[in-house]
């Protein structure tokens, strides 16, 4: 009569729990969305994390605190299936701060407990045991079954990490016969899978298999993708160590595909090095240098918001290189092995058969001797292989502060030279339009704004075939060109910046002359050279272009008799990827990217750049290209 009254008074709280739920529900549409975040955590992180976003947005703009906590719990436990454990623990604080000075305390212990996991996840034992005695302590206030289960649940998983599988094994089983009773799948799947790590901890692999299989076909019903690529993972340890390696191999790369789709990038490193591993006993060495290098990359990716990319880098190196050392090691430990049972055997059949052993003997130190060159041979074959990994890698980092360098100029230009000339232009049209301004006065201003923008259209143009270039955005499609009317072309274009300065542009083309490359890059190098020779030259200068053949080449020269440069710019210019920018001789501004782009165009097309330069003494620009004579 007492268990029925008990009985009696659950199911009544069940309905008012549900009640009140489908009130909140219909009164807040914060409701359906935390509600439709919470069902994509484990089988779609990301989902949970965008809609997540979109209800605390929301839950800012109303002032409701409830959801607010019950958005970073769901950030916590979102991040967490990805193993972003750092993020994972900073929003289950937030929720923890909103959520212990108020009356919901079944989420307080969902928040304590998401917690406790993550410690546990990053071996900070100490800590996760207080969350999970906090939580029970709510479960003893509160007198809720639900909340038991879920703090057995992460008990288990606590004494699990701790080596204590007979203690792990009781919570688990108390766990179970819970949620059994409440009919929640979901949880009784984890803790099936639960017991199949258990039991591989105390070598009863068939045994783990089957718990592993129950956890399976439940994960497989309700989309809990995370458990799901855990179990495929534990399976495949199951059949490695039952000497299946062949079993595990397909397994395990169920693992590694569930694992990516969802970001886990924790048990997507653990699947790839026991795949390595399964490789490395199977004798195929190369297939787990593949995986060991994915597992380097991933750990890169894991730890990037940790560290700078020069300090990751050099991580992955050392991880590399410490992984090749372990496969030596074992190689060679594994060929001592075979070495040392041979020689027993040997040595026991000398004292049977004497003589004939004997010359058996003998033949089998020299067939172990050609296997020892053939060892010796791999193992050189793999230092190679490690080296010239090594120095791809090294020139991979080197590129990547290369662009990393060119990024920040960019953003600096950008933020600079086009914002100022922009800025003037708004400014000089608002006190217009404001009649602060007389049209003479407006006229005369917007003659120098107009040479400002001038320069600033040209940066901007660089800058966009720079970011394409870098993109690999742009291709070269060469074709017959006359030399003489693309630089009669550049010339027009370039007449009114040498007006303005009185400089006289004079050409010296030998025609008629054919090149064999790309018309638009040829225009571009021709335009920046030739503006750069009027920048630095001073009023009533020359500037000469020439355009002769020579050999099987077509050299084209731009000479001014400018302000000239050093030894050292010449040498920036000509020898490095480094940004260099000088002002001309009335004040002209520039960004250093045309005349990379320059280099670059020019080295596309199958030329050479040459630069030769004075202080004072003007500068001379050369650059060649094929005839196109030679294409036909």
């Amino acid at each position: 009569m007492k268990r029925k009254r008990i009985y009696l008074s659950l199911f009544c709280s069940f309905i008012l729990c549900i009640s009140a739920t489908a009130q909140k529900s219909t009164a807040n549409p914060l409701h359906k969305l935390t509600q439709e975040a919470f069902h994509y955590c484990l089988n779609n992180p990301d989902s949970a994390i965008h809609i997540s976003q979109k209800a605390l947005g929301q839950a800012l703009q109303s002032g409701d605190t409830y959801y607010e906590g019950y958005c970073y719990f769901l950030f916590s436990k979102a991040y967490w299936v990805k193993a972003n454990f750092k993020l994972s623990i900073e929003y289950g604080f937030k929720a923890l701060k909103i959520f212990q000075n108020s009356p919901h305390f079944m989420e307080l212990s969902s928040t304590l407990l998401s917690l406790a996991r993550t410690f546990v996840e990053l071996g900070n034992f100490q800590q996760a045991d207080q969350f999970i005695q906090k939580a029970l302590i709510l479960v003893r206030i509160h007198s809720s079954e639900f909340m038991q289960a879920e703090a057995f649940r992460e008990k288990s998983f606590l004494l699990l990490e701790q080596h204590q599988q007979d203690s792990a094994l009781i919570y688990s089983d108390k766990g179970i016969s819970l949620y059994r009773k409440f009919g929640d799948s979901l949880n009784t799947s984890i803790l099936y899978g639960r017991k199949s790590r258990i039991f591989f901890q105390q070598k009863k692999f068939e045994k783990s298999k089957q718990f592993t299989y129950h956890a399976m076909v439940i994960d497989s019903l309700v989309g809990n993708r995370r458990a799901l690529g855990l179990e495929y993972y534990q399976l495949a340890r199951n059949d490695n160590a039952l000497h299946n390696p062949y079993k595990a191999i397909p397994n395990l790369k169920q693992a590694i595909r569930i694992c990516a789709e969802i970001g886990n990038l924790k048990w997507l490193i653990r699947s790839h090095e026991l795949l390595a591993t399964i490789y490395l006993q199977i004798e195929k060495p190369l297939l787990a240098i593949d995986q060991l290098q994915l597992v380097n990359s991933y750990k890169d990716d894991l730890y990037n918001a940790e560290k700078n990319g020069q300090i990751q880098e050099m991580q992955s190196l050392h991880e590399l290189e410490a992984k090749q050392s372990t496969i030596k090691l074992l190689e060679q430990e594994n060929a001592l092995k075979k070495q040392e049972v041979k020689n027993q055997q040997l040595f026991l059949a000398f004292l049977l058969v004497g003589i004939v052993l004997l010359i058996l003997l003998i033949f089998v130190l020299t067939r172990l001797r050609s296997i020892q060159k053939k060892i010796n041979l791999d193992l050189i074959t793999k230092n190679l292989l490690a080296e010239h990994q090594k120095t791809a890698m090294q020139l991979q980092a080197q590129n990547l502060r290369q662009i990393d360098q060119l990024k920040s100029k960019l953003f600096s230009v950008v933020s600079h030279d086009l914002r100022g000339p922009i800025a003037n232009l708004q400014s000089l049209l608002d006190l217009f339009t404001k009649n602060l301004m007389t049209a003479d006065e407006f006229i005369v201003l917007s003659d120098k704004l107009k040479k400002n923008l001038n320069v600033t259209q040209r940066t901007l143009e660089n800058l966009l075939n720079w970011a394409l270039s870098q993109m690999d955005g742009i291709k070269t499609e060469k074709r017959k060109i006359e030399i003489t009317s693309s630089i009669e072309e550049a010339c027009r274009l370039m007449e009114e910046v040498a007006t303005r300065k009185n400089v006289y542009l004079n050409k010296q083309l030998e025609a008629p002359l054919h090149v064999w490359a790309d018309s638009d890059q040829l225009q571009l190098i021709l335009r920046n050279l030739i503006h750069n020779a009027i920048k630095f030259s001073t009023l009533n200068e020359r500037v000469e272009i020439l355009a002769y053949r020579e050999n099987n080449h077509c050299q084209i020269t731009i000479k001014d008799s400018g302000i000239g440069m050093t030894q050292k710019e010449v040498n920036t210019l000509t020898a490095s990827r480094e940004h260099f920018s000088k002002e001309g001789t009335q004040q002209e501004k520039g960004t250093g990217l045309g005349l990379l782009l320059c280099k670059e165009f020019i080295t596309r097309n199958g030329g050479n750049l040459q630069i030769k330069s004075a202080l004072g003494s003007g500068t001379e620009v050369s650059f060649t290209l094929m005839l196109a004579e030679q294409y036909n």
